[in-house]
């Protein structure tokens, strides 16, 4: 086998472990980017005061428990409606948590329902030093 033929074998194997590498890499981090862009989408519809579209992007327990409407100076009334550059968003269990501050502030929890990410609702703070502190209506996503 001529040193040619092996570089022929090789780069194809090369390729094909990249390929497998991006694939796996794109799914393991899938949840949380459709988390970021339901909580794009649902600042967007916020802004607009788009209660349709903004119930839409929310799951079922929110909207049963919080009845959007028209916030008198823009928005919606207990939905964010901003996102930092540096915002943190990680899987935590079976759901998707998103602090859209830099890193302290209020921490949105995302769940999978019908196929599609919802927002949650807050879960909690978090503080200096990635000190979570859980809302006491939460009951920590557990139990959900």
């Amino acid at each position: 086998m001529s040193r040619r033929a092996g570089l022929w074998l090789l780069v194809p194997g090369v390729v094909a472990a990249l390929v497998l590498i991006v694939w796996a890499w794109a799914a393991w981090t899938r949840p949380v980017r459709e988390s970021v862009w339901v909580y794009t989408g649902l600042i967007a519809a916020a802004n607009r005061q788009d209660v349709a579209a903004a119930r839409r992007l929310c799951s079922a327990r929110y909207a049963a428990t919080h009845p959007l409407s028209p916030a008198p100076d823009g928005g919606l009334v207990g939905l964010p409606r901003n996102i930092h550059i540096r915002f943190q968003a990680w899987r935590q269990g079976p759901h998707v948590w998103l602090c859209p501050t830099n890193r302290v502030g209020p921490v949105y929890q995302f769940v999978l329902e019908s196929n599609a990410w919802r927002f949650d609702g807050p879960v909690g703070i978090l503080r200096g030093r990635n000190q979570f502190v859980p809302l006491d209506d939460a009951a920590v996503t557990e139990s959900r």
